[in-house]
């Protein structure tokens, strides 16, 4: 059985570890001008999981698995909260972005990140600038990677490494199938009818718990 760590952030990994690159390069080498999606495959200390990006200048939303479960994460920097929504049970937790250990100061333009363009390259059909990220906090939160990024923004593939509160993890991801158009801001809101249970950050790990002593969540049998 996974662990709650592992649950939510599975299909999260975008946020765990990729947040903190996209906001640097929106912060200032290369904003995001366009809303677009985009088909993942996200490598996360060697488990590979497809899934399905949206993406705005104040918004995320990503549709995964975990052991066949559907996961998906909406994220709302600019209402600085989170919905991890389950298909079973149906429901959306809501939290804000603090609950998932994340640097809030990068994600809001701040956080000191250091970066240097390494040249163009091609990746995944896509004309990018290869651009070297680092980030380290007196905290002992740290990230050090490769974004590859359009002149508009748009991610086509991100490697690198990251520590937050003595968690460390690898991530590699791709991102394919491009398509740049306006969104329905509805993607970032939680589904209609589903029960939203909020929570605050240091009740979310009691509440993951609970589902999984309940055998809610966890491989199938």
């Amino acid at each position: 059985m996974p662990s709650r760590r592992q649950v939510l952030l599975a299909s999260a990994t975008l946020l765990g570890y990729s947040w903190p690159a996209l906001a640097a390069t929106r912060a200032s080498i290369l904003q995001l001008r366009v809303e677009y999606t985009a088909t993942s495959l996200i490598d996360t200390d060697g488990r590979t999981t497809p899934g399905r990006l949206w993406r705005t200048r104040s918004a995320l939303r990503h549709e995964g698995t975990q052991h066949g479960r559907a996961l998906t994460v909406i994220a709302r920097l600019d209402r600085n909260l989170v919905w991890l929504v389950m298909a079973e049970p149906l429901l959306a937790i809501e939290t804000d972005l603090s609950a998932l250990d994340l640097p809030l100061d990068v994600l809001n333009g701040g956080g000191g990140i250091r970066q240097i363009r390494e040249g163009r390259e091609r990746v995944n059909g896509l004309d990018t600038m290869r651009i070297h990220v680092e980030r380290n906090t007196g905290s002992g939160s740290r990230f050090a990677g490769d974004v590859w990024t359009t002149d508009q923004g748009v991610i086509a593939r991100l490697a690198g490494e990251g520590e937050s509160h003595g968690r460390r993890g690898r991530t590699l991801m791709n991102f394919r199938d491009v398509q740049i158009g306006l969104l329905d801001p509805g993607l970032f809101e939680p589904p209609r009818g589903v029960q939203i249970v909020r929570v605050e950050g240091g009740d979310l790990a009691t509440l993951i718990e609970g589902l999984e002593a309940a055998g809610q969540i966890g491989l199938r049998r």
